[in-house]
């Protein structure tokens, strides 16, 4: 409950309610009323932490959703930007047609599973389950959050999952086909792990019966054999996780985690099978079975915390699902992008991918080369000249192109595939692993053999029994339980503030990262502009300005119209506006000619956009009557991190496609060092820089698909790009909201994480230096054993809850607010 009593709902529905709401709760709140999370310094967004929280709070509040945050909704994760519901109903679809076609059943119903992405908590799953109550013609939706997948069945002739697609995407949901990729490799691992876990609970009953007194006797026999069978099964059963990732990593001269586990399991169980069928040593089935169940239960909910923040974004299918509209004999057919050749005519509507290099037909054109440059800002392309694939139509109309390369050629496909794990991943975390691993087996086999050789000089018939119990009480139990448990609970912290964790070698990549590479727009800016007044619309000229603005596609006309809005403008029927690409917008009202753009264009100069820049001037009749300022629209906080991470000793670039000016302004108001920022590249070229630079320790962190090559060529990536393709697939994080100090965020778990480890390392180096004294002394037995390997992992896992739990929420303030990182580069 706040210091001031109310509930977020309560909270939530007095923010709007109050005229000056956000403004004035925001200085008696520290948190977010939408997400809970806490405000960025200096509150730019009033109540709210970022204008996609403000945005989604004023929808729920207005179709009476509320309920939301009453069910813990306030708890959930930041939006960021505000989220385009008709971009995501414009969005391609084509999958729906095939799912309903496969879907049939009877009365013309159609049952299908889709993919949601953004699920968090249970207020995600009312929404979505009311959300889809009010759709006529939706009958059920049963929603698995932990996989992000939802079972739906609808009157086809009444319900369209495209316009629910459109609906949930104001609120930052969105639908995809099921991605069943991982299904198959998830469903081994827990039929593997139920299997061991039943059987290992068999032999420890069978155990205990020697240990209370059962230790000869024909059922004692029997009790060992069915022992010895069930470890044998459990060990082919479960040890192949471990042996095959072990072996994996020995081909590609990587040693991590697995080697020491598989060891364990294989001398373990080898010299128990050997000494209870020589009959010259106790054995200790019981042991190796539980080892083996408990490593798996560890496997589990490491793989578990990714999959969670893997399901969270919907899959990436390389392009599968992306049509065209290709038109043949006048008649438009949609194609697989795959399909498409050299020479055939296609029809974009607006806000279409160009799914090929294309010549223009017909007029010129607007398009927006986002994905290639990263610069939302649109370029009219004339006809007869080439317009590049992963361009977007930006036009108000449809345009006709002519294929002149395949989507293949193109290199579209090419940057939309899912990349193949790199070994990478797993020299991240060799240079630590490596050397315990080396330490451990090489220790292990010397002291099992020194004193099996001193024991067989002494007592032979001890002998055996000696090296067994060695081999044993030495398997890394303690820490096959720990370490999976510390990054469990390092990558739920998290995803509490908004950051996913999709690759588990990250934290042990970060360790070693000194070099970070930015990219610009999008990444440190929301991907638009701001514009800041230097002289006040007059009260009769808003909805005269906010038409023309409202008119246009470009990224300063929106940023005019938004700044509008608290003006309560209203659109002017039947005013005609005409768009100047690269100058402004301009229109005929009361016999006045009014412009918006550029000074040249504004002014009268039609044939010059570039006079004046970073400045938009609204004029009627060539009079002034509004001028703003465009500035870049820079995340909270992002001056602030970038400061802290150079004062910590990392060093920083800054590569973008922006243009070379617009980036070193951007640079030096951010705080990059003089000459570590460069514009105007090509994504080739961002990648060779990012390739120069990376010696196994630079972190890339974009959010375009130009950025695509510059992540497969950095050391480790991350993006804040949820509605870009490829992009958090190829990334090793993802983060949602503002993004103030998520680079920080997770370069400190990375830390945090490695010291926890590191001390549970000295702690099972103590209890093993106990274990070994008590078996080469001969005196471990299986009891001792039964006790011990049990008390370490508990000692151990123990440490690590208490080390990583939860921190206060004035922690995770300090840390997000000021984006300082809580470690410094080694």
């Amino acid at each position: 409950m706040p210091a001031s009593g109310l509930t977020p709902a309560e909270r939530a529905t007095a923010e709007t309610r109050d005229a000056d709401g956000p403004d004035r709760r925001a200085k008696e709140h520290s948190t977010c009323a939408h997400c809970g999370l806490p405000l960025p310094a200096g509150r730019p967004f009033g109540a709210f932490c970022c204008n996609g929280c403000r945005a989604v709070h004023r929808i729920l509040h207005d179709e009476g959703l509320g309920r939301f945050y009453e069910l813990g909704g306030a708890d959930g994760q930041p939006i960021g930007a505000v989220p385009d519901g008709a971009a995501v109903a414009r969005a391609s679809h084509d999958w729906i047609a095939e799912l309903e076609e496969q879907g049939r059943v009877g009365d013309g119903l159609v049952r299908c599973a889709v993919d949601v992405q953004g699920i968090h908590c249970a207020a995600c799953v009312w929404l979505l389950q009311e959300l889809w109550r009010r759709t006529p013609g939706g009958l059920r939706f049963d929603l698995n959050p932990a996989l992000g997948r939802a079972e739906v069945v609808y009157d086809p002739r009444q319900a369209s999952l495209e316009h629910f697609a459109g609906d949930i995407g104001r609120l930052g949901y969105r639908l995809g086909p099921p991605d069943r990729t991982d299904e198959r490799g998830e469903r081994g691992l827990v039929i593997r792990l139920g299997v061991c876990v039943a059987l290992a609970l068999n032999a420890m009953m069978f155990a205990f019966a020697g240990y209370f007194g059962l230790e000869t006797g024909a059922l004692h026999e029997l009790f060992e054999w069915l022992a010895f069978g069930f470890a044998t099964v459990v060990v082919l059963v479960g040890g192949p996780v471990f042996f095959r990732a072990a072996l994996y990593g020995l081909r590609r001269r990587v040693l991590h985690l697995d080697l020491p586990i598989s060891l364990g399991i294989a001398l373990a169980y080898g010299a128990s099978a050997f000494g209870f069928l020589t009959g010259t040593a106790a054995p200790y089935f019981d042991t190796v079975t539980i080892f083996v169940a408990l490593m798996l239960i560890g496997r589990h909910a490491q793989r578990s915390a990714v999959r969670r923040n893997r399901a969270y974004l919907l899959a990436h299918d390389g392009g599968e699902h992306i049509r065209a509209r290709r038109v043949r004999d006048g008649v438009v057919d949609r194609v697989p992008v795959r399909d498409l050749q050299v020479g055939d005519e296609l029809l974009l509507a607006p806000g279409d991918l160009v799914p090929a290099d294309v010549i223009l037909l017909g007029s010129a054109a607007p398009f927006s080369l986002d994905w290639i440059h990263g610069e939302s800002r649109p370029r009219e392309f004339q006809p007869g000249e080439r317009v590049p694939a992963g361009a977007f139509l930006g036009a108000r109309r449809s345009a006709r192109a002519t294929v002149v390369r395949d989507a293949a050629a193109s290199g579209l496909l090419r940057l939309l595939a899912t990349p193949a794990p790199r070994d990478d991943d797993l020299r991240g975390r060799a240079r630590f692993w490596s050397l315990v691993n080396r330490v451990y087996v090489l220790l292990v086999l010397a002291i099992a053999g020194v004193a099996g050789v001193a024991w067989a000089l002494v007592d032979p018939v001890r002998a055996v029994s000696v090296t067994t119990a060695i081999l044993v009480v030495t398997c890394p139990c303690a820490l096959g339980l720990a370490t999976p448990l510390a990054f469990d609970l390092t990558v739920a912290g998290l995803r509490r503030i908004g950051v996913f964790v999709r690759n588990p070698d990250l934290l042990e990549k970060v360790r070693h990262v000194r070099k970070i590479v930015f990219d610009k727009t999008g990444t440190l800016t929301w991907g638009g502009v701001e514009v800041r007044p230097l002289r006040d619309v007059p009260d009769g000229e808003v909805d005269a300005l906010y038409t023309l603005a409202a008119s246009s596609n470009h990224p300063v006309s929106a940023a005019v119209a938004a700044s509008l809005r608290e003006r309560s403008p209203r659109l002017i029927d039947g005013l005609s506006t005409v768009e100047r690409i690269g100058a402004g917008v301009e229109a005929e009202h009361g016999g006045s000619v009014l412009r918006l753009g550029s000074q040249g264009f504004a002014l009268g100069d039609r044939g010059e956009g570039g006079a004046g820049a970073g400045v938009c001037v609204f004029t009627r009749d060539g009079r002034p009557e509004a001028v703003f300022e465009v500035v870049e629209d820079y995340r909270s906080g992002a001056d602030l991190e970038i400061r802290a991470l150079a004062a910590q000793g990392y060093e920083l670039h800054l590569l973008s496609g922006d243009r070379p000016d617009r980036v070193t302004k951007a640079a030096a108001e951010l705080g990059f060092a003089p000459g570590q920022a460069q514009g105007g590249l090509e994504p080739d070229q961002k990648a060779e820089i990012v390739r120069r630079l990376d010696a196994a320790d630079t972190l890339m962190v974009g959010d375009g698909l130009n950025d695509a090559p510059a992540f497969e060529a950095a050391f480790c990536a991350g993006t804040p790009a949820l509605d870009r393709p490829v992009m958090p697939a190829r990334a090793d994080f993802f983060y949602t909201g503002v993004g103030t100090g998520a680079v920080s965020r997770v370069l400190s778990a990375g830390h945090r994480f490695h010291r926890v480890v590191a001390a549970n390392l000295w702690l099972a180096g103590l209890y093993n230096a106990l274990a070994i004294g008590l078996a080469a002394a001969g005196r471990m037995t299986p009891i001792l054993c039964a006790v011990l390997m049990p008390l370490s992992s508990l000692v151990l896992v123990g440490y690590t809850a208490l080390v990583l739990r939860d921190r206060s929420l004035q922690e995770q303030r300090d840390e997000l607010g000021t984006g300082a990182p809580r470690e410094a580069p080694a």
